[in-house]
């Protein structure tokens, strides 16, 4: 895959990461002024669409052409696995992007980076899931 491209999406990710912070924060903020919190979790359906690119970045880091379909099968795998934060992997970010109270910081080894770590779980969800070889 053309690295100007990945390098691109990665831009747009990292700009998705401050919106999804930005939302966080003004949610929270917000809390204390209105009565009803049906739109506090706004920022969670954000990162939602931010995941499916940063899953796509890792396919393509990877070589593998990422069609809809794959995403989804590799988000579900993912999530499954109890690998929930994609988009901080790719940024290779260490703490949750999504909470604002606290820093929520994320477990890897020590013997990798972030970013390695979940391409790695993503190469063995790759080799495990035919789905995934064949969409």
């Amino acid at each position: 895959m053309n690295t100007k491209i990945i390098e691109k999406e990665k831009l747009a990710l990292l700009n998705m990461a401050t919106t999804i912070k930005e939302v966080a924060k003004t949610n929270k903020q917000n809390e204390k002024l209105i009565d009803t919190k049906y739109w506090m979790n706004a920022h969670l359906a954000l990162y939602s669409q931010a995941a499916d690119l940063a899953i796509k970045i890792m396919l393509q880091e990877l070589g593998v052409k990422a069609t809809k379909k794959r995403i989804q099968i590799v988000y579900k795998q993912l999530t499954e696995g109890n690998f929930h934060r994609p988009v901080e992997a790719v940024l290779d970010i260490k703490e949750e992007i999504t909470w604002v109270d606290y820093p929520m910081v994320i477990w890897f080894p020590n013997t990798t980076t972030l970013t390695q770590y979940y391409l790695d779980e993503v190469k063995n969800i790759l080799n495990d899931c035919v789905l995934v070889k064949n969409p």
